[in-house]
């Protein structure tokens, strides 16, 4: 299998992977495995290692390493577009590092990339994730994964693809709840009928406006406003989305009680449930402070404020 290589300062699977974006990959023997649509993914790291010193923080000795991608069957260059290598990131911080808050995240995260995910597998993902913690939502998928996705020998090791949209839409109520998906099953159901009858197009919904793709998202039945951002975020290139969830929240109610207002303040409840109004203003709110961005803004203070509570991905 040919493999390619990349070198850069603003690129860490790591924390990359570890930020709760994704929930199929796994590291093994020092290499991280993920399931892409019907693909497996490997990153593995080459021996050799550069060193040099940051500009910005003239202390601070950053090291930069070559890293070996794979894919089984063949997607070529897919890390570039996985990891999304071609956004201007100086342009990025430029745009976001006014923020005192963002400027100290973005050095804390360093190396944290936004992933642009399969879409069906995205939006799928999401549905699993609500009401329900990451070790949760990685034991859904996988489960998932091994009853209705295709079996991959990887390394000597047996993998699993992600369930197709058809194979979904074809399986049972009753066989998706043995994965340990519970109520969720209706909605995996519900978006897989969707996809197969055309009443979402991906294509469509990448190129349209943001407001134009979320309300297309919220008439599918499961998809509510912070599920409809994560998807825009992490698999449909709209960066402007600012996903609200308990840990956004929390973050907003602790740092930015200016920049919401008061009343906004108060809708930010312990658990971070918001109706659907307040979440709307809330993020059209964010969006408008931290610009076309803002997704970037969102993932950033995701990672810190877990990180700073010392929360384990």
């Amino acid at each position: 299998m040919p493999s390619n290589f990349f070198s850069d300062n603003f690129f860490n699977p790591e924390i990359t992977i570890n930020s709760g974006q994704v929930f199929l990959w796994e590291k093994i023997d020092q290499k991280w495995y993920g399931a892409y649509g019907n693909h497996i993914l490997k990153i593995s790291q080459t021996p050799s290692e550069q060193f040099y010193i940051d500009a910005s923080e003239s202390d601070n000795v950053i090291a930069i390493r070559e890293y070996c991608f794979e894919s089984y069957p063949e997607m070529h260059n897919w890390q570039n577009w996985v990891f999304r290598l071609n956004d201007d990131i100086p342009e990025i911080f430029a745009c976001l590092s006014a923020d005192p808050l963002l400027a100290k995240t973005i050095s804390r995260g360093y190396g944290l990339r936004i992933m642009r995910q399969e879409p069906c597998q995205c939006m799928l993902s999401f549905v699993c994730a609500s009401n329900t913690n990451i070790i949760m939502i990685r034991k859904m998928l996988r489960n998932l994964s091994k009853k209705f996705g295709r079996r991959l020998s990887v390394d000597g090791r047996d993998f699993f693809t992600f369930p197709s949209i058809k194979t979904l839409h074809e399986a049972e109520i009753s066989e998706l709840r043995s994965c340990g998906v519970g109520y969720r099953a209706k909605a995996i159901k519900a978006i897989a009928k969707s996809i197969v009858d055309h009443e979402l197009d991906i294509p469509t919904l990448t190129n349209c406006s943001y407001n134009e793709a979320k309300n297309a998202l919220l008439e599918i039945y499961g998809v509510g406003n912070k599920i409809a951002d994560c998807i825009l975020l992490f698999s449909l290139d709209k960066l402007e989305a600012f996903p609200i969830d308990v840990w956004i929240a929390r973050a907003l109610e602790r740092h930015y009680k200016s920049v919401i207002g008061a009343d906004c303040t108060k809708a930010l409840s312990p658990d971070g449930k918001l109706t659907p109004s307040q979440y709307n203003r809330i993020s059209a709110i964010m969006r408008e402070y931290f610009g076309r961005y803002s997704g970037y803004a969102q993932q950033y203070l995701y990672y810190y404020i877990r990180e700073a509570e010392g929360l384990k991905w």
